[in-house]
């Protein structure tokens, strides 16, 4: 009876090993570095298309079906498709694609720069990380885990500075959101630019919204994980949602960007929309932990300007009394989740990165407001 057991707990591991073999073995060419060239540029482009099918990963209905009176919206989409340079809009309700339309010229299988939507997949990443282990707490230091970059006896507001301060843009360092990505164009060593910024103030005070904070985290990510950013999100995250991105931007050390240069579809960012909207859940697999998707898109700090705080790289907002929370990119990249309504909204523009960014947000939230939560029966 013994030697059973024995022979079928090696049975288990071999099997367990063969499927850690072929996790590692699996490439993703977003992640492959052989053939690219050291970076320079803080923000890289490129939209290949996608050539994975993903038509089994979805469920289609129409808009009526799902409690949404075409009619009544009718007007906001023919409003929407008079932009010059939107590629897609996605609707989705109670699980279902009830609208999908692509313009300019783009098509379904097209990727798209995605921009700080991606800040909301780093943070998702972090769960991860949280739940397996990988990283201990939020409060811990980053000196914990890019030691190379403190110095001994380092006295500055840079040794005070947390995990829990990168994801909620309390950093307190003097970084220029638009300015100072410019000057790391020149550098050798992103990481170590951002972290000597002077301080503007003490960490977890003051809200400062930085692409170059989350790239700092995609750093403790590696660090943590002894795995590439892009490599630990394929594994535990878009691979098991059926996502592979076309394209990742990279530092000159190395470091896949954080939060910024992802090229995937619309359709993969509404398959992440699902997922959040899901609690974490999908296809009966729970990707992320609730407790974290819960903890994410909660007020974490109190950011102003009309919203309702910021989470773990969420804005967070209230539109016609229901509780939404968003991730935005640059060049008017956008998902919206509406909780209460199961509803999830993705639009994405040819990214320019141009002052109509906000137009393009603002224009979002009064697409909700005046015709798609109107148009839902109930609500």
């Amino acid at each position: 009876m013994l030697r059973f057991v024995a022979h079928a707990l090696l049975a288990i591991l071999a099997l367990a090993m063969s499927a850690s073999a072929q996790a590692e073995s699996r490439a993703f060419a977003a992640c492959d570095l052989d053939d690219r060239p050291n970076p320079r540029r803080f923000y890289q482009r490129s939209n290949a298309p996608d050539d994975q099918p993903d038509d089994d990963h979805w469920r289609i209905s129409t808009l009526d079906a799902q409690g949404i009176d075409s009619s009544a919206l009718a007007p906001g989409l023919a409003q929407l498709a008079e932009s010059s340079t939107r590629h897609s809009l996605i609707i989705m309700r109670h699980g279902f694609i009830v609208f999908e339309r692509y313009f300019n010229g783009s098509r379904r299988e097209d990727s798209n720069n995605i921009a700080s939507v991606s800040k909301g997949m780093l943070s998702a990443l972090v769960g991860i990380a949280l739940n397996q282990g990988y990283i201990a707490s939020l409060d811990d230091r980053l000196s914990d885990y890019l030691p190379e970059y403190f110095a001994d006896g380092d006295n500055t507001g840079r040794a005070n500075l947390r995990l829990r301060h990168l994801l909620t843009m309390t950093h307190g360092l003097a970084w220029r959101e638009n300015e100072s990505e410019r000057l790391l164009n020149s550098s050798d060593d992103w990481i170590q630019d951002i972290l000597s910024l002077p301080a503007g103030s003490e960490p977890g005070a003051v809200f400062r919204y930085s692409t170059g904070a989350s790239h700092v985290l995609s750093a403790v990510l590696t660090a943590a994980t002894g795995m590439s950013t892009c490599d630990f999100a394929h594994r535990f995250l878009f691979e098991p949602l059926g996502i592979e991105a076309e394209f990742w931007g990279v530092d000159p050390r190395g470091y896949f960007t954080g939060g910024h240069s992802l090229s995937m579809t619309a359709r993969e960012v509404a398959r992440f929309g699902q997922l959040y909207l899901n609690e974490g859940n999908w296809r009966g697999e729970q990707l992320l932990p609730g407790w974290w998707v819960a903890a994410s898109v909660s007020p974490q700090v109190d950011i102003g300007n009309n919203y309702a705080g910021y989470g773990y790289y969420w804005w967070l907002n209230r539109i016609a009394g229901y509780d939404m929370y968003s991730a935005l990119g640059a060049g008017g990249q956008i998902l919206h989740v509406i909780p209460a309504l199961e509803l999830v909204m993705v639009t994405t523009h040819g990214y320019g990165g141009s002052a109509r960014d906000y137009a393009e947000e603002a224009e979002s939230y009064q697409f909700l407001w005046d015709y798609l939560i109107p148009a839902i029966d109930g609500a």
